[in-house]
C-alpha cells in the first residue's frame, strides 16, 4: 500500500501536463489563473464561457495540490456550524451561505452534464451523527438553524452506516463524484476553449504594467505575463504577505481508504473533536468499493508525531465498520480555515485587479464551483449579492468571530518562541536515516535531513514567507511552517504557499554522511 494513494490516484496520470507546456516567452491575455487545481481550472473555463481569454499558471501538475488530497463531499452542511454561522452573520447572511453552496454543488452538475464528463457524479444523502445526548442536543439547534437557512433536513434515529449510536439529521440532494476524473474532462474542455496552461511555472511577483491598466506576472524564469486580472487560486494566497494570514489559519487533514463488500450511496460526518467524515468510492486501481475515511485535523507543522493521525483514523473505523476489510491508501491534504467560518472570494485587499480565492474549510469542491462565478461576476461587472458576503477586505464582526480571531493569532506569535526554545536533537548524528530535525547551530537554526544512505541535507529552518521556525513532519517526510502553513518537501523545494521560494541553504553546511545506526 502506497502511504499516500489515494482510491482517485489514477485518474492523476491523465492530468500530467508535462514539459511541453512550459512557459518559453511572454504572454498577453485577459485574464491570468494561478493554480490549476479545482478552483482555478473551473474560474479558467467559466472566464472562458464568457468570452474572456485566459491563461493558468501551474507550479507542479494539474491538480497536484489541495485538490488531488480531497475526499469530495459535496455537501451544503459545512464544517462550521450553521447556528454557529447564524450567531456570527445573522439568519439573512446565513440564507445566502446555503444558497450559494446549492449554487456550488449545481455548477459542478452543470459542468459535468454540458461537457459529458465521466466521473461519477450522484447525488446522495448525507447524515450528521450524533454519538451521545449531549450531541443530539447539537443537532436539535442545527436542525433549526439549517432549516432557518433554507435546507432541507430532517431528525432520524440513525444514518445508513450506522456509525454513531445516536441520531442523525438527515440532508437530503447533496453529492459526491471522482473529483479528478472530472477536473481531467474540465482539463479537455479548456484545451477545446483554447486556454493556454503551463506548467511548471513558478509565479514569483507581481508588477502594474506601466502607462496600462494590466498587471505584470512574473515568473522564476524571467518570463511576464500582461494581463488586465489576475486570479490567484492557490489554496492560500502567494501574493499577499500579512493581511489575509492573519485572518486564516492551515490545517492538515488526513484521510484512509479500506475494501468493502459494497457502495452506500451517502455521507456522513460525527460531531467529534477532532471530528471524522465518511463516504464510499470505487478505487480507480482495484475497481472494487471503498470506504473513505477523514478527519483527525490539526495545525500545520504543530503535532509532533502526525503519524499517529493515521492510526487513528483506523482505529476509528475498526470499531465502527467491522465488515471493511485491509487498506488500499492513505494520504492527508491542507485545509485553511477561517476566523468567522466563511471563505474569501473576491478582490484581494489593496489589489484592485487580483482576485483571491481561499478560506475554504473542508467544503473546497463548492466553494470552486462557487468561486468560478463570483470571480466571473465581479470582473464582468455583474450584481451578485452573495459577492458581498465573501469579501476578503471583511474583518470579524462578531464577538465569537472576534475571539476565534485573536486565539488563533495568539497560536501564531506563539510559534516564533521557538527561536529561543530548545532543538529537536542535540547533534547531527542524534538524527536517525530517512528523518529531519532543527538542530542549534550558534545562533542559527539549522533543519537537517538525513536520506537512507545517512547523507545531511541542511537548509536555514526559517521559513522564507515570515520567518516560522518550520517543524518535521515524519509523516510526509517535509518540512511545516506552523505560522502560516508554508510547506517543504525534504530537500527543501516548497511544497504548498504562502511561501514561494525554497528553503534557503545553511550556511557551512555539512555535507559528510551522518554516523546514524
Amino acid at each position: 500500500m502506497s502511504a499516500h494513494r489515494t482510491p482517485f490516484q489514477t485518474a492523476l496520470g491523465s492530468l500530467s501536463v508535462g514539459t511541453k507546456n512550459r512557459l518559453e516567452r511572454d504572454q498577453v491575455a485577459d485574464v491570468c489563473v494561478i493554480g490549476a487545481g479545482m478552483a482555478g481550472l473551473l474560474t479558467a473555463l467559466e472566464l472562458s464561457e464568457r468570452g474572456h481569454s485566459v491563461i493558468v499558471l501551474e507550479r507542479e501538475d494539474v491538480g497536484a495540490g489541495a485538490t488531488r488530497a480531497t475526499t469530495a463531499h459535496l455537501t451544503t452542511m459545512l464544517d462550521t456550524r450553521y447556528y454557529a454561522l447564524a450567531n456570527m452573520h445573522g439568519v439573512e447572511a446565513t440564507r445566502l451561505v446555503a444558497t450559494s453552496h446549492m449554487r456550488g454543488i449545481a455548477h459542478l452538475e452543470r459542468i459535468a452534464n454540458s461537457y459529458g464528463i465521466e466521473c461519477d457524479f450522484r447525488r446522495v444523502s448525507g447524515f450528521l451523527c450524533a454519538n451521545d445526548d449531549a450531541q443530539a442536543e447539537q443537532l436539535s439547534r442545527e436542525l433549526k438553524a439549517a432549516t432557518d437557512a433554507g435546507i432541507s433536513c430532517e431528525l432520524v434515529r440513525r444514518d445508513p452506516f450506522g456509525m454513531d449510536r445516536g441520531p442523525a439529521l438527515h440532508v437530503p440532494h447533496q453529492a459526491q463524484f471522482d473529483p479528478l476524473a472530472f477536473l481531467a474532462g474540465v482539463r479537455r474542455a479548456l484545451e477545446a476553449e483554447e486556454v493556454q496552461l503551463f506548467a511548471p511555472v513558478t509565479v514569483e511577483a507581481f508588477d502594474p504594467v506601466s502607462a496600462s491598466d494590466q498587471i505584470g506576472v512574473l515568473t522564476s524564469d524571467g518570463h511576464r505575463i500582461r494581463a488586465n486580472y489576475v486570479v490567484v487560486a492557490t489554496n492560500t494566497p502567494i501574493n499577499d504577505i500579512v493581511a489575509m494570514h492573519s485572518k486564516q489559519s492551515a490545517y492538515r487533514s488526513y484521510a484512509i481508504a479500506a475494501a468493502i463488500p459494497e457502495l452506500v450511496p451517502a455521507l456522513a460526518w460525527d460531531l467529534e473533536d477532532p471530528y471524522h467524515y465518511v463516504r464510499t468510492a470505487i478505487d480507480d486501481a482495484s475497481g472494487r468499493p471503498v470506504l473513505i475515511v477523514g478527519g483527525e485535523d490539526h495545525r500545520v507543522g504543530q503535532d509532533a508525531e502526525s503519524e499517529r493521525r493515521w492510526q487513528h483514523l483506523e482505529d476509528w473505523l475498526r470499531s465502527r465498520f467491522l465488515h471493511a476489510g485491509a487498506l488500499v491508501g492513505r494520504w492527508s491534504g491542507q485545509v485553511i480555515e477561517t476566523s468567522d467560518g466563511l471563505g474569501f472570494i473576491g478582490k484581494n485587499p489593496g489589489q484592485e485587479r487580483v482576485f483571491i480565492a481561499t478560506g475554504f474549510s473542508g467544503n473546497g469542491m463548492s466553494y470552486s464551483g462557487l468561486a468560478a462565478e463570483l470571480i466571473a461576476d465581479s470582473i464582468s461587472g455583474a450584481k451578485n449579492p452573495i459577492i458581498e458576503l465573501y469579501d476578503p477586505a471583511r474583518k470579524p464582526s462578531s464577538l465569537e468571530a472576534i475571539g476565534r480571531f485573536v486565539r488563533e493569532n495568539l497560536n501564531i506569535a506563539g510559534q516564533y518562541t521557538d527561536w529561543l526554545g530548545p532543538s529537536d536533537a542535540r547533534r547531527l548524528e542524534d538524527i536517525p536515516r530517512g528523518e529531519g530535525a532543527v538542530i542549534r547551530r550558534g545562533l542559527a537554526r539549522v533543519a537537517v535531513y538525513v536520506d537512507v544512505a545517512g547523507l545531511p541535507h541542511e537548509f536555514s529552518a526559517s521559513c522564507p514567507h515570515l520567518g516560522g521556525v518550520v517543524a518535521w513532519n515524519s509523516a510526509e517526510k517535509s518540512w511545516d511552517c506552523p505560522c502560516h502553513g508554508s510547506r517543504f518537501d525534504c530537500y527543501g523545494k516548497v511544497l504548498a504557499g504562502p511561501a514561494v521560494s525554497d528553503l534557503d541553504p545553511a550556511p557551512h553546511s555539512r555535507r559528510k554522511p551522518a554516523k546514524t545506526g
